[in-house]
């Protein structure tokens, strides 16, 4: 038998492992044949669909499948967790997620969705789907029949049952059988065994299989059935029993349950590996173990010691029980710079809602995990204004699952809508932050509606529902509801906030056109920011009162008030909107005829929200950077900046206001004639720019880069390199490329390869922005061409 290698198999070991896939954390065993079949599978279709039970590895094996084949896609995989997804209407947001498009009021999601994709060559991994079945089905067929470049790996408990899906049940790992003599070494050729042994080997290093020792590794495979849930949580033991003692354990076990309980077999198998490990823990620890169902997704220690500290036990017994329990693989532990993390196997999840349920303690969880979302929430709307923002976003986006789990509980019933209200008015500006306005309204309607919770709370609900309105274009709802925030305010005092409500008021009327009533709010909340000593309100009363002005034709004004604004947001910490502040400041410098200062300013907004997850700045700074360069006569720039407001329009589901419009029209107008042919290649390029996150560092790169010698057409590359560099700047894929050239596609990788060494670019983008400007400075200088 021929020793299945762990080292073998890993796509992480031989190669980098493919962004937009979870690294694993563990070395994946066997399943050579599998991945062999699923690839060949994908490659003759578009939709295949892994089914199987619980905890027989469906999604190790289609992660594994999906590192192997991302590296031949142009814009390789994404992977689309739905096991904390429980309503469906919130399916197409998960999607989303995944692949980096914000979800906006006013647009339909799926439809842009579809948008995004239809140009790209991509493998969406969509795992867990049994509980949305019809739901993923309908998007997974919109997004087949007309993005022809996608392909779908699913895993499911059943199939989606969508026309061409191809269902492939994932076998259980090859295991043993008892009645065959084997020896030590034969059982590495088992998957099982390899996997048991490989587990067993982590928990107790330096572990040694004797002769007396094969026929309880070959008894545990066999009675485990081969399933790697089963198996990895029978090896965790390894560190304190023999494997002697496991195996006997676990025969006892498995015979007790089989006469107890009916079901099919592979269930039957898992639930009683599950139930054995659960007998094996301490009382604490079965307490901790089954408290911590109530989340979903995963939670940080903190969490898990407010909700799982019900007497006796205390929170600080909770982190060395939950400890172990990852010792013994009822828990998992993510482990990274930001800190740690721990979720809950969704087979273990539901083995422990049940123990919960009989404990009677599951509305007692349910209340303390609510109470402890909510105080988090309230603590990020303290840090949302200021230098935290940076710290809380990725945060507060980690615990998405976990604050809807929440909120679901606080609209159950009547008496906890106090609760629901603090709870939306603490998250609104992370889920605006993070584009997640759709969502965000319904949650403070909702809340709003229930008419609970103190005057104060409602006013900041009132005030985020208001801002939402605005950038649904619907500025008089929003002047409204800023008014009603107002009103609850001077009922129940809020100070800062109250003047920050009135800056927003002014934002809001200037959008209705009502310069006057617009003058009237910022005044007042200037006012109450100098009467309170409160520099953040002060400046964002005057950043409201600049654009207002703006609005009007009044630049130079708009642009010192902006400009003061942006000072004062940048002594309270508020990069965030401090760069905003900045962008206003950059429109005004390119109405006044400056659109080199106007650039600068610019690029300084655009690199710092490049570095936070903030789109619709990003959008509306990408929008005055293409005027202020059209401005300038830097076409290349100005077109390729065009093509970026096209992928981030799509992106967030934004639209620019109708006096941004105007501009942008009016450059997308001039700009053929000025560039000429070159300009469409340029703004295609600025497409492919748009999906990433370095589009400062790329439409100017740095000065070591812009000094390299140059040759052909003022690039450092050879004749034929030159060709599939412009062909790449097309959005041809690798394969196109060979077909269009007659040269072979691993002939066309080489090539590639070498063009992104020379250029010294880290993405096919960079390559096409600046393929772009190279081709509008030769349509500039005649008879100087690109390519020969």
């Amino acid at each position: 038998m021929t020793p299945v290698s762990g080292e073998a198999s890993s796509a992480a070991v031989s190669r980098g492992w493919p962004p937009g896939l979870p690294v694993p954390l563990t070395m994946f065993v066997g399943r050579e044949r599998e991945l062999a079949e699923v690839a060949r599978l994908l490659a003759a279709g578009r939709l295949v669909t892994l089914t199987g039970a619980g905890g027989v590895g469906k999604t190790r094996l289609a992660v594994e499948v999906a590192a192997t084949v991302a590296p031949g896609l142009d814009d390789g995989a994404s992977f689309i967790d739905l096991s904390a997804v429980m309503d469906p209407a919130l399916l197409p947001g998960a999607v989303a997620r995944g692949l980096g498009v914000e979800d906006r009021v006013g647009t339909d999601l799926v439809e842009r969705l579809v948008r995004v994709l239809s140009g790209q060559q991509r493998l969406l991994l969509i795992d867990n789907c049994e509980h949305l079945r019809a739901a993923g089905a309908d998007l997974v067929t919109e997004v087949l029949s007309q993005c022809p470049g996608v392909v779908v790996l699913a895993t499911s408990r059943e199939p989606l049952r969508v026309p061409g899906e191809v269902t492939w049940r994932v076998p259980s790992l090859v295991f043993p059988w008892p009645q065959r003599p084997l020896t030590a070494a034969d059982l590495e050729g088992f998957e099982a065994a390899a996997l048991f042994l490989a587990r067993a080997r982590a928990a107790r290093p330096g572990l040694v299989v004797g002769p007396g020792d094969v026929a309880a590794v070959t008894s545990i495979c066999f009675h485990l059935d081969g399933i790697p849930l089963a198996l990895e949580l029978a090896a965790a033991r390894a560190g304190a029993l023999s494997l002697q003692e496991i195996a006997a354990r676990l025969t006892g076990c498995m015979e007790l349950l089989a006469r107890a309980r009916a079901g099919p077999e592979r269930q039957q198998t898992l639930r009683a590996s599950v139930e054995w490990s659960h007998q094996l823990l301490s009382e604490p620890e079965r307490a901790v173990f089954r408290r911590l169902a109530v989340f979903v997704g995963g939670w940080p220690l903190e969490a898990a010691e407010a909700v799982c500290a019900l007497p006796p036990l205390g929170q600080g017994d909770v982190a060395g029980l939950l400890a172990s329990l990852v010792d013994k693989s009822l828990a998992q532990a993510d482990h990274t710079p930001a800190g740690s993390r721990y979720r809950l196997l969704d087979v273990i999840r539901a083995f422990a809602a049940e123990r919960l349920a009989e404990a009677g303690e599951l509305e007692q969880a349910r209340e303390r995990h609510a109470g402890y979302y909510t105080d988090l929430a309230e603590r990020a709307t303290a840090e949302v204004w200021g230098p935290g923002v940076t710290g809380w976003v990725p945060r507060i986006d980690q615990e998405t699952d976990n604050l809807r789990a929440a909120r679901r509980w606080c609209a159950r019933d009547p008496a906890r809508a106090g609760t629901g209200l603090r709870l939306a008015a603490g998250v609104w500006a992370y889920w605006f932050i993070l584009g997640r306005l759709v969502e965000c309204a319904a949650w403070l309607e909702d809340a709003l509606a229930r008419q609970g919770g103190p005057g104060h709370v409602r006013a900041v609900a009132l005030n985020g529902l208001g801002l939402i309105a605005c950038f649904r274009r619907e500025p008089e709802r929003g002047r409204d509801l800023l008014s009603a925030s107002i009103e609850c305010f001077q009922r129940s005092p809020g100070g800062r906030d109250e003047g920050r409500v009135w800056a927003n008021l002014g934002y809001a009327r200037a959008l209705c056109g009502d310069a006057a009533g617009a003058a009237e709010a910022t005044d007042h909340a200037l006012a109450l920011a100098r009467r309170d000593g409160d520099a953040w309100v002060e400046a964002a009363a005057l950043w409201r009162m600049g654009f207002a002005l703006a609005l009007a034709g009044d630049v130079v004004r708009a642009r010192t008030l902006a400009a003061a604004g942006a000072g004062l947001f940048s002594r309270t910490g508020d990069s965030r909107l401090r760069a905003y502040t900045l962008a206003t400041v950059g429109e005004c410098l390119t109405r006044e005829g400056k659109p080199a200062d106007a650039i600068a300013v610019l690029r300084e907004a655009l690199g710092v929200f490049e570095k936070l997850p903030e789109r619709v700045g990003l959008l509306r700074t990408a929008i005055w950077l293409a005027e202020a360069c059209a401005a300038a006569g830097d076409w290349p720039r100005a077109a390729m900046l065009l093509g970026v407001v096209d992928m981030l329009s799509e992106r967030t589901g934004g639209q620019p206001h109708a006096f941004m419009q105007a501009d942008l029209d009016a450059v997308a107008a001039r700009g053929p004639a000025e560039l000429g042919p070159a300009w469409q290649p340029a703004r295609q390029a600025g497409q492919v720019l748009g999906r990433g996150d370095q589009i400062a560092a790329t439409l100017w790169p740095t000065e070591n880069r812009e000094a390299a010698p140059r040759a052909n057409g003022g690039l450092p590359l050879t004749p034929r390199e030159c060709e599939v560099a412009e062909l790449i700047a097309h959005g041809l894929t690798n394969r196109q490329i060979g077909t269009r050239l007659f040269i072979a596609e691993r002939t066309v990788d080489t090539h590639v390869g070498r063009i992104l060494a020379k250029l010294g670019c880290a993405s096919r983008a960079q390559v096409a922005a600046i393929i772009a400007s190279a081709a509008a400075a030769a349509a500039r200088e005649p008879g100087h061409t690109i390519a020969t």
